[in-house]
């Protein structure tokens, strides 16, 4: 759900540019070229969707960290158990794009066998804009859920305010649309304003507090518990802290897909005939406007700022590699 800002007056950069771009400078940081391309993919793709905080801006930090050893650059992302609708995976201190899609992609399998399918993934990195791995279900024609834990991981044993404890979980889900048009993709994180700012209006109300607490004990309980029960194996990589769930439903087991498809249009169309929220012109249904943003970046390139541009030229000149762009 990207209502994230984009100045459309930067200047615009290719995909496939920056695509190879990224996709050489994670081969250079030790990635295999299958790896580093589809590492390369996930950011870009993110970028054409406008949700610019997660997509190639984080290739800089993202390839030092496979140097340095922070994370495995040639993980053996394994199946640990795979039982009925249910699958775990092992993400051998694997950057967590990988790791998601392939339990997005296990779950995905799982609800076409048995109606719905749960994948659960551990010992893993940040899982990046996770918006990609609701998706995967949409495109499938299903129903998707997707959390994963912090990167930063809670501190529980400094006696604190209870709510300075959780971090910024993120939850997506995904629902498939009639051909045509763009699935409804919720991507938020569950801490719903800064807390700062919760703290200064919460004389007014504590709902937002109360609220994105209940939703982060939501994502906390669906992966960290589930994670303890396969410690994982000594030396970790350090920067693979995180796990994660994926859940998903095949609508095609509870009746007509084509009835689901048209209940669902009917209610796009309907909210679509509504007032908008104050301080927007429209109404903009999650995932629409990324879908916009997505059909203009493909024809016309993604609009990056300076800095943005700034950070990848470094990383060029860290691992020796082309500025395609130029």
């Amino acid at each position: 759900m990207a209502y994230v800002p984009v100045d459309y007056e930067h200047s615009r950069y290719s995909a496939e540019a920056l695509t190879r771009f990224s996709t050489e400078v994670f081969e250079k940081a030790g990635l295999t070229e299958e790896h580093a391309r589809e590492l390369a993919g996930y950011l870009v793709a993110t970028d054409l969707r406008g949700v610019l905080s997660h997509g190639t801006s984080g290739v800089p930090g993202y390839a030092a960290s496979f140097r340095d050893g922070n994370f495995n650059p040639k993980p053996a992302i394994s199946v640990s158990r795979d039982t009925g609708a249910t699958v775990q995976l092992d993400g051998n201190g694997s950057i967590g794009h990988l790791l998601s899609a392939r339990t997005m992609h296990a779950a995905v399998e799982k609800a076409a066998q048995f109606g719905v399918g749960m994948g659960f993934g551990r010992y893993c990195g940040h899982t990046g804009s996770i918006g990609n791995w609701t998706r995967i279900a949409t495109d499938a024609g299903m129903i998707g859920l997707f959390t994963s834990t912090a990167v930063a991981p809670s501190d529980f044993e400094t006696v604190q305010t209870v709510t300075n404890v959780f971090r910024d979980y993120p939850i997506s889900v995904g629902f498939p649309a009639a051909s045509g048009q763009p699935p409804l993709v919720v991507d938020v994180g569950t801490l719903l304003a800064p807390l700062k700012i919760q703290e200064e209006i919460a004389e007014i109300t504590t709902l937002p507090l109360i609220k994105g607490f209940a939703l982060q004990t939501i994502s906390l309980m669906l992966t960290m518990p589930i994670a303890a029960q396969a410690p994982v194996t000594p030396d970790p990589f350090p920067a693979a802290t995180c796990s994660l769930i994926a859940l998903v439903l095949n609508p095609a087991v509870l009746g007509e897909q084509d009835a689901y498809e048209i209940e669902g249009q009917r209610i796009r169309e309907a909210l679509h005939k509504m007032e908008p929220m104050p301080g927007f012109d429209r109404v903009l249904l999650p995932g629409e406007l990324e879908a916009e943003r997505e059909s203009d970046f493909i024809a016309n390139g993604i609009p990056l700022s300076p800095d943005h541009i700034k950070r990848l030229a470094e990383a060029g000149r860290m691992f020796g590699v082309p500025l395609y762009w130029e």
